[in-house]
């Protein structure tokens, strides 16, 4: 038999809690707008219209439908890097608004000319969220890797059940997950702030503030580094890999 050892076994509390909680959080807030409206890039709310900007497209809906027929939430498709513009004077009153009309155009500003409308957030900008999926697809297959046990990657004497039994692949695996959530991190923060300001500049009518992506990206790669560090830095006793 191959014979690959780290100093302890990942498959252990310490390092499958913690990663199994990042996993989730980064998973879960891969459904942003208009997926599933808890997650979000940036929102914008004006007298009585709000929208919420999210990775995958964008919605508005009224903050006080009373009185209103019909629907009260607009959004667009399911979009993979979009630009956003704002434009002013949506009202024949000169009350700036978000768009209270379905389809991707209006929502996004897309239908107004050049000269009316306000770049918020550019495509460039949004399809950096992809870091995002790619960070939640490495820690998931690191959970999946202390799922499946080493004979589902070949016999006893095959290197991949050697790599799989010492738990060289899950270190490998959550080491490059830690390192890219970091990376989804920094670019949520660079695209989310400017979008804010912009947002916030845009009007005296409307106000914005940073919605929660990045604030669920935050804590995965904290709740990471002590597990990696549970595993890299503690030393074990050679008979602990008996039963891998």
């Amino acid at each position: 038999m191959v014979s690959l050892r780290l100093n302890t076994s990942p498959r252990v509390p310490s390092f499958s809690g913690p990663m199994a909680l990042a996993t989730a959080l980064l998973v879960v807030s891969i459904f942003s707008e208009p997926y599933w409206q808890n997650f979000y890039i940036v929102e914008g709310k004006a007298l009585n219209t709000t929208i919420k900007l999210g990775a995958w497209g964008a919605c508005s809906k009224y903050k006080n439908n009373t009185g209103i027929v019909g629907p009260s939430e607009f959004c667009t498709s399911v979009l993979s890097g979009y630009d956003y513009y704002f434009v002013p004077n949506g009202t024949e009153g000169g009350i700036d608004q978000f768009p209270t009309v379905k389809g991707d155009s209006a929502i996004l500003g897309l239908d107004a000319s050049n000269s009316d409308r306000v770049l918020i957030i550019s495509s460039s900008a949004t399809s950096v969220y992809w870091i995002h999926v790619v960070a939640a697809i490495l820690a998931l297959l690191c959970m999946l890797s202390l799922i499946f046990p080493p004979r589902y990657f070949g016999s006893e004497t095959s290197r991949l059940f050697a790599l799989q039994k010492s738990g060289i692949v899950t270190i490998l695996l959550a080491l490059s997950a830690f390192v890219i959530t970091i990376v989804a991190f920094a670019a949520e923060i660079a695209v989310a702030i400017p979008a804010r300001n912009r947002l916030n500049s845009v009007s005296d009518q409307i106000t914005a503030r940073l919605g929660n992506v990045q604030w669920f990206t935050l804590p995965c790669f904290l709740l990471m580094l002590p597990a990696l560090l549970s595993v890299l830095l503690r030393s074990t006793p050679a008979h602990e890999y008996a039963d891998l």
